[in-house]
């Protein structure tokens, strides 16, 4: 078993500190010329997968509105450690920035040793998109249903494997919690990003796997690998005839919608978090970036404010935190 930390608390007597402080010092600090060159978004996933999608939709985006080149750079591994180093490192003039799931602040920290401490040395500025995982499995796996699949699983004397990205996310949440209702018989493998993952599920190299809906649905649709169920109270509305975790009668598994966003550094000047939310609120507030988030199967986030975000962020925390000590996952 391992052990839960406590950080909560902490996080949050930091987050009430943080922002009434960030809200003084932009009412006396003027936003630093920003940007001044070229700005680089950091990404913990590998090319080809979701988050790396919509950062490039992002940094297009952002490159337009404001005339200087953004740069992906892709850093997965490491459970974001890798990445959150790279922009901890590169210089101090504010041009590095992360694009990452928001599960490297709400569910990481609550089951990954880091060298730093993530809520303090990170901020999350700005929602980007919205997206609902599923159960896929490959073609040749019995099950199914979701009650299907434990069911076999209980009983099958071949090895189960469900592939889970980096230790904290979402997938990884969901793979132990699909584990431990199954009895154990269904091992956990880990990636690095969905991409891999889907190419060892087709492959059968993997029989299961959690995937974000905007991946799977194409997949799925072509018959490359088959949709169990969705984690969501409602169904999707790329695979309307997949039912939900809900319909199945399992309300473990419903979960708050993952999202993507931006991170900047907490040492960031409160006046330039500012400015960067400002951007990034034209940006995902703009007809056509919404329009192309559809098209990519994601939702557009609800507008918010810094502290309605941070509280979301923070309730966020307290549920994973609920689903964590269930299952008595913790730091490695």
């Amino acid at each position: 078993m391992r052990n839960i930390p406590r950080t909560l608390r902490s996080c949050a007597a930091f987050f009430c500190v943080g922002v009434m402080a960030s809200t003084a010092a932009q009412a006396q600090t003027p936003a630093p010329a920003w940007p001044a060159k070229p700005i680089r978004l950091v990404v913990p996933a590998p090319p080809g997968g979701i988050t790396d999608g919509v950062a490039r939709l992002v940094a297009d985006h952002l490159q337009t509105n404001l005339g200087q080149p953004v740069v992906v750079d892709n850093k997965p591994g490491g459970s974001a450690v890798i990445a959150e180093r790279a922009v901890m490192n590169a210089p101090a003039d504010w041009h590095t920035l992360m694009i990452a799931p928001s599960s490297i602040w709400t569910d990481f920290p609550l089951t990954v040793k880091t060298p730093f401490d993530v809520h303090k040395t990170f901020t999350y500025v700005s929602d980007v998109a919205s997206m609902v995982h599923m159960l896929v499995a490959n073609n040749s796996f019995p099950p199914n249903r979701i009650q299907e699949v434990l069911d076999y699983a209980k009983k099958s004397s071949s090895p189960i494997n469900i592939a889970n990205l980096s230790p904290g996310t979402r997938s990884d949440m969901l793979g132990e919690l699909l584990s431990e209702k199954s009895g154990g018989k269904i091992t956990a493998v880990p990636y690095k990003g969905s991409a891999p993952a889907i190419v060892d599920l087709i492959g059968n190299q993997v029989q299961l796997t959690f995937e974000v809906v905007t991946n799977a649905a194409p997949l799925v649709k072509a018959g490359k690998i088959k949709a169990l169920g969705v984690v969501s109270p409602n169904r999707s509305r790329l695979l309307p005839d997949v039912p939900s975790f809900a319909e199945q009668n399992m309300p473990d598994f419903v979960l708050p919608d993952a999202s993507v966003g931006l991170f900047v550094l907490s040492s960031t000047p409160p006046a330039l978090i500012q400015k960067v939310r400002q951007e990034m609120d034209k940006v995902t507030q703009s007809a056509k970036f919404q329009a192309q988030l559809k098209t990519q199967g994601f939702d557009a986030p609800q507008p918010s404010t810094m502290t309605e975000l941070q509280q979301k962020m923070l309730n966020t925390v307290e549920q994973n935190r609920k689903i964590l000590s269930k299952l008595r996952i913790a730091s490695n």
